[in-house]
């Protein structure tokens, strides 16, 4: 696990380091991202190499779908926001997107629920959402520490 964090905080330093990436860059980091969230969400379920192979292209796809909306959203908020002569209907329903965003997260979070019910057992459903919370926070705790200068071992 140690392994697993101080390759998390050369990531993240890599990330602090460069203020932009090329596009090419972009993916080969959010590649390396992806494949410590696997590692460390394969670790926390404990899951086995069948499950892995069957369950990450699934949450893969969920992520990318979910990044999508998100992007997409943004682009609509951005969009609308700079638009001077946006009238207040648009300004309206791109606000009335933006907040249900969320939602629509959860709708695609709960078509992808389904479909691992049938890889995880009950127990390793239950652990995800907090596995996935507790790697976020290890990210975010790494970014602090490499920001503030020092790492904490």
């Amino acid at each position: 696990m140690k392994k697993l964090l101080l390759t998390l905080v050369i990531a993240v330093t890599a990330l602090v380091a460069s203020a932009q990436f090329s596009p090419a860059e972009r993916q080969r980091w959010l590649g390396e991202m992806r494949n410590l969230k696997h590692d460390f969400i394969a670790k926390e379920l404990s899951l086995t190499k069948d499950q892995e192979r069957e369950f990450f292209p699934l949450y893969d796809k969920m992520e990318d779908e979910i990044a999508a909306l998100n992007a997409q959203t943004r682009e609509d908020e951005i969009r609308v926001a700079a638009d001077r002569d946006a009238t207040d209907l648009e300004m309206e329903n791109t606000a009335r997107t933006v907040f249900e965003q969320k939602r629509a997260e959860g709708q695609i979070e709960m078509t992808y629920f389904e479909k691992y019910k049938t890889i995880l057992t009950p127990k390793q459903l239950l652990q995800l959402k907090n596995a996935e919370r507790k790697f976020t926070q290890q990210l975010v705790n790494r970014h602090r520490r490499v920001k503030r200068g020092g790492e904490n071992k």
